[in-house]
């Protein structure tokens, strides 16, 4: 009978063994916090142009207060999709450089226009742990969230051709295997992982369940 003890036990590790061994095996690396932001900012950037027109033939200025990191992922992203539409971008410095009559431009009719972006708030965090059965971590819940704003603006004349907002965030899970990965490449983008959580005490009332089970089980087949 004690065979029968050491036979169940042998089961419930080899299972739990081949269990984490195929999500390893099914498991595709997750993106890095760098990547999650910028697959953020390209439905922002996405937000921000949706229904609006720019007037054909006319460059664009792509203009920042306050350029940064994050900043510079949702400029990408405006980049791609306002060339996609055949609009010529620029940015400030070359703008200048290419003529550097910025009085002129700012007369004619046929002047780059300007594009004011703003970024109020991005970044990425961890959420919540999220445990694994019968104990441990599976991993983290990751949030990456952005909130910008777009103003399109004639410096010939000061007229606001249109103003946009869009807010957009994402969740996913990060395994507890891969949370120095997704903190690879990303630079200031590093959040805190969870310490603990609300149910630490469930994993040790789980394991004396799963002893005391085969503690009854053992004596059972003894009679």
């Amino acid at each position: 009978m004690r065979r029968t003890f050491w036979v169940c036990a042998i089961m419930i590790g080899l299972h739990l063994a081949a269990s984490a061994a195929f999500a390893r095996a099914g498991h595709a690396p997750p993106m890095t916090h760098g990547m999650a932001l910028d697959s953020v900012a390209a439905i922002v950037a996405q937000d921000l142009l949706q229904g609006v027109s720019i007037p054909p033939g006319r460059p664009v200025v792509l203009r920042s207060p306050a350029p940064g990191d994050t900043l510079g992922l949702l400029t990408k992203q405006l980049v791609e999709r306002l060339r996609a539409q055949n609009v010529t971008v620029r940015f400030p410095a070359a703008s200048a450089a290419a003529g550097d009559s910025s009085v002129a431009a700012a007369t004619s009719a046929d002047g780059p226009l300007h594009l004011d972006l703003q970024v109020d708030g991005s970044g990425v965090s961890y959420v919540r742990r999220v445990g694994s059965f019968p104990f441990g971590t599976k991993g983290y819940e990751r949030l990456a969230a952005m909130r910008a704003n777009a103003t399109l603006l004639d410096p010939a004349n000061g007229e606001v051709l249109w103003t946009r907002s869009a807010t957009r965030s994402a969740t996913d899970l990060v395994p507890k295997s891969e949370v120095v990965y997704a903190a690879s490449g990303s630079g200031p983008l590093n959040p805190q992982v969870p310490r603990g959580g609300g149910t630490r005490w469930l994993e040790p009332m789980i394991v004396v369940g799963v002893v005391a089970g085969l503690v009854v089980l053992f004596y059972s087949n003894r009679n």
